[in-house]
């Protein structure tokens, strides 16, 4: 490597002292500044090179002028290294504590040859040491109102002994409650910025796998679309766009779990849910786990306010948890359902609860047991027995999650060598479930001209298949500044925008912006995986509708025809 030259050491020096926080300076042998760091001039309001107007007593606070000035004299004459603690007036009038040091650099004679010094705002620091001293101050204050009540209470013990001794032991007990309760916030506390933390990640997540099922789902919607009834491939075909759909509302739930879209919830049959989750057990789950069912709730009377498919996520958790605790040897699963009245006992340990009548789903099995000091952190996130790589720890966070959300509790029960038993309370409604009846599919067609933009190529080249199919003429780009150069270039040539939300560069948003300053009229539809609804404010550039990922050709030709024939659909 070439040593550098004068010139880039002198550079590179200066780039290093300018970028530490502390303010740097030089001075003569004699006191003079003769160099300061970018610091110095950002505290003094100045440009850097720009001559300081005023001399440096007076920014110096008006209390400590004349003993920073004798400490700086006695260095001076002394040589000996200068230390003063003192209020500097920054450029905005406010007065702040620096600690100055100077050191002197010495020639190998000994003479003084300049004064390197720093400067350290400790303001902060010396603000909390003030706040400390007025907390103290008051606990004093305190102490010494206690001392003169205990005093008066002494006087008073030989008259009101056994008062006095009664109201300690209510004193000890509300303390000692108190303190329980301020260490269960604490514990919630932090459990919620766990949470939070997950659902930042959780929702990432969900984007990028909506950008697959969109195409998995759209792809496979279009080949049933061509296939006859009874085409060959088709039950094949019907049964990825089943397992698609599942897994939309599988990501749905994340994207509710990270509180980015409102779930939906309507009465639901548990025991339903009861017997598709044990159906698929059934078939997972070895000949060694025995499976058994134990309901005890009047016919109608288990139904719930929930959604579905995240129950069916709680208990398929739950079970699989329970068979894993139960291997190698085996073991009996047992999952139970039993109504619990409002005035329950079982529902006093949860005064959170609503006084209704709830259900109580026990998920119970005969495996090894979970040790106390585990059972403690058994809803912590990424907390996991499992060896590495077979566990993420995050199941029973999510069903704590899910249930709390729908207005339940959960609990757990365990014995080492004995088994485990999960309980849940979720609370009963009595309103009818409607069924929805199957409606045939109408495909809403057009013959438009539509750009449509998405940065993942599968997604445009799925949009084109899509709308050429329903009868559309179609333009796609794979990013908001092709698209906009196309729009550009001829703004009339277009009826319709559809366009992705998330794009690197120009965005859905900002694309819309654009194009709408271009042609005002022009209608836009905002695809997104994140939520299905837009802001009364985005109407102002253009966006008249939000199209949730994944969807289908049904919903986006409905979506189409609404924004384009908004009368003649109404």
């Amino acid at each position: 490597m070439d040593k550098p030259s004068d010139s880039e050491e002198t550079a590179l020096y200066r780039f290093i002292i300018d970028t530490i926080p502390q303010i740097v300076w030089t001075a003569t042998p004699d006191g003079a500044q003769d160099f300061a760091n970018l610091r110095w001039y950002e505290f003094n309001g100045l440009i850097p090179g720009e001559p300081d107007p005023e001399p440096w007593r007076s920014i110096i606070h008006p209390d400590d002028v004349a003993m920073t000035a004798q400490k700086w004299k006695r260095s001076l004459e002394t040589g000996e290294p200068y230390n003063c603690l003192h209020r500097n007036r920054r450029f905005d009038g406010e007065y702040r504590w620096v600690l100055s040091r100077a050191v002197a650099q010495r020639d190998e004679s000994g003479r003084i040859v300049r004064w390197i010094g720093s400067g350290t705002d400790i303001t902060e620091q010396k603000v909390a040491e003030a706040e400390m001293l007025r907390y103290r101050d008051h606990l004093e204050e305190v102490v010494r109102e206690r001392t003169a009540e205990l005093v008066v209470a002494k006087e008073r013990a030989e008259v009101a002994a056994r008062a006095v001794l009664e109201a300690n032991e209510l004193l000890e007990q509300r303390v000692e409650e108190r303190t329980a309760e301020l260490r269960r916030t604490e514990k919630e506390l932090r459990q919620a910025q766990k949470m939070e933390a997950i659902g930042t990640l959780a929702a990432g997540i969900a984007h990028d796998f909506n950008n697959i099922l969109t195409s998995i789902l759209g792809f496979t919607d279009m080949v049933l679309h061509k296939l006859p009834q009874d085409g060959a491939g088709r039950p094949e075909m019907e049964q990825v766009f089943t397992a698609a759909q599942r897994a939309a509302d599988l990501v749905r739930q994340i994207l509710s779990f990270s509180r980015r879209t409102e779930q939906e919830r309507k009465p639901v049959h548990m025991l339903t849910v009861m017997d598709d989750a044990m159906r698929l057990l059934r078939s997972s789950l070895p000949a060694s786990i025995a499976i058994r069912k134990e309901v005890s709730v009047p016919p109608e009377a288990d139904k719930v306010l929930a959604d579905a498919t995240q129950l069916h996520q709680v208990l398929m958790n739950l079970c699989t948890n329970a068979y894993h605790a139960m291997l190698p040897q085996g073991g009996i699963l047992t999952v139970s359902l039993e109504s619990v009245p409002a005035a329950s006992p079982l529902l006093f340990p949860f005064p959170f609860l609503d006084p209704v009548d709830h259900l109580r789903l026990s998920v119970r099995d005969t495996g090894r047991g979970i040790e106390s000091r585990t059972l403690e952190r058994i809803f912590d996130p990424y907390f996991t027995t499992k060896p590495a790589g077979q566990g993420t720890g995050l199941g029973l966070a999510v069903v704590q999650g899910i249930v709390k959300n729908h207005g339940g509790a959960i609990s757990v029960h365990s014995e080492v060598g004995a088994g485990t038993c999960f309980e849940i309370l979720l609370p009963v409604v009595v309103d009818e479930i409607v069924h929805e009846e199957d409606v045939p599919e109408q495909m809403l067609q057009g013959r438009e001209r539509i750009l449509f933009v998405d940065d993942e190529e599968s997604l445009t080249v799925l949009g084109r298949g899509i709308l050429e199919n329903l009868g559309y003429s179609v333009v796609t780009a794979l990013s908001g500044t092709a698209a906009l150069d196309q729009f550009r270039a001829d703004p009339a040539a277009f009826d319709l925008v559809i366009t992705d939300l998330t794009m690197p560069g120009l965005s859905g948003k900002a694309l819309a912006r654009e194009i709408t300053a271009l042609r005002p009229d022009i209608p836009i539809i905002l695809c997104t995986g994140f939520k299905e609804t837009f802001e009364e404010a985005d109407r102002e550039v253009g966006i008249r509708a939000c199209l949730m990922k994944p969807y289908t050709m049904k919903v986006l030709s409905h979506t189409i025809r609404q924004v384009l024939d908004p009368r003649s659909l109404q």
